[in-house]
């Protein structure tokens, strides 16, 4: 968690000395072209040392419509503790009690129902905005590339140019015993495949609120991740995105899964 904890430091220390960040100039570099912003890195939301712990590409950030580039934006942080501390306690600084609490945020709300089925994270089920601090601090969620960028498609950006992000967030995964690793989005299953050593497809139909069920399949994918000399034991959740969907229901499906495998 150290060495996460200190490149997270390093590239704090480029944006606040130079306005960029050297990894990222690297990687647009490799790519060719300006794919991610350089400045106004985003790591990771929460607890580094979290049981539960969701996986995400990377933030979002809209390029200018006059240059057509990425705004090149100065650190508001004095320094690098404070911009750590903002993100460690990120759900305190929006929702706690001595917040504003004029954050709003529809994706908070949509983690609440997806993972409150999974019975890991402490809500109290009647303050929402309690739950909204408890679903962002007390769990990890990190950015697999903490450069943002516009979209992210995976066959323009490389492989070759991912792998040192992956080792990173493996690595940082890796370095204690998690209750769930979950990672949002269809991609992964790309992304990860030189490192899966074991794969298992679930496929399911959601219920809807008018106690119908879905015309189309739903899925998670659970995999063995083997990194250095460790099993990291995941799930991919190709659907998590979709907008629309029963994403409370597609919390319980998980929750079922996990529950029979704890039971055999």
């Amino acid at each position: 968690m150290e060495e996460f904890k200190k490149n997270i430091q390093s590239n704090f220390n480029e944006w606040k000395e130079h306005g960029k960040c050297s990894q990222a100039i690297e990687l647009n570099k490799n790519i060719g072209g300006e794919y991610f912003c350089e400045s106004n890195p985003h790591f990771f939301t929460g607890d580094l040392a979290a049981d539960l712990v969701l996986v995400h590409l990377n933030p979002k950030r809209n390029k200018s419509k006059v240059s057509g580039k990425y705004n090149v934006e100065k650190p508001r942080f004095n320094s690098f503790e404070e911009y750590f501390d903002y993100f460690r306690y990120f759900g305190r600084y929006n929702y706690g009690k001595n917040s504003e609490r004029t954050h709003k945020s529809p994706f908070d709300k949509k983690q609440i129902r997806f993972l409150k089925p999974l019975n890991i994270l402490p809500f109290t089920g009647n303050d929402i905005y309690k739950d909204l601090e408890i679903v962002i601090d007390n769990k990890l969620q990190i950015e697999l590339i903490p450069f943002g960028s516009d979209n992210f498609n995976y066959n323009e950006v490389g492989i070759k140019n991912i792998e040192p992000f992956i080792d990173n967030i493996l690595s940082l995964i890796a370095a204690k015993e998690r209750k769930q690793v979950i990672f949002c989005g269809r991609v992964f299953d790309s992304i990860l495949n030189d490192y899966v050593s074991k794969k298992k497809v679930h496929e399911f139909k959601l219920q809807k609120t008018d106690g119908t069920f879905t015309k189309g399949d739903y899925h998670f994918i659970e995999i063995d991740i083997k990194h250095n000399d460790k099993v990291i034991k995941a799930v991919i959740a190709p659907q998590y995105a979709m907008q629309g969907m029963p994403i409370e229901q597609y919390g319980i499906q998980l929750n079922r899964l996990l529950n029979n495998k704890t039971s055999k």
